[in-house]
């Protein structure tokens, strides 16, 4: 049974999918155009600073919508990746999950081609 918290954060995601999904769409920046114009052209110079701190908000709002959807999308072509790796006899299992490692020893791997063990140095 899913707690508040993660049924919370489930709407999230989709929500976050859905917007993300919505700016990306070409009539998404049409129609940001035209409400900035008839903004402007109802409230001339008084409702610029408004119109400058909504837009501000939106695109923040917006890019982290974006980032939160690229990062589900790279976990799982990671997950994918990783399966094929694991599935392929003769390729190096070391490899799979290797974006968690760090930068230390991703630069052994490239060096030496094999990834340190914990608690020994590279």
């Amino acid at each position: 049974m899913a707690t508040f918290a993660h049924k919370l954060y489930l709407l999230g995601c989709r929500v976050s999918d859905r917007g993300a999904n919505l700016a990306g769409h070409p009539a998404a920046i049409a129609t940001v155009a035209l409400f900035c114009g008839v903004w402007f052209l109802v409230s001339g110079q008084a409702g610029e600073n408004m119109l400058t701190l909504i837009l501000s908000v939106l695109a923040i709002t917006l890019t982290q919508m974006v980032l939160n959807q690229q990062k589900r999308s790279e976990a799982a072509l990671h997950m994918k990746i990783d399966e094929l790796i694991l599935a392929k006899s003769g390729a190096r299992d070391e490899l799979a999950g290797i974006e968690r490692k760090t930068e230390d020893e991703l630069e052994a791997l490239r060096r030496t081609g094999r990834v340190p063990t914990e608690g020994k140095p590279c």
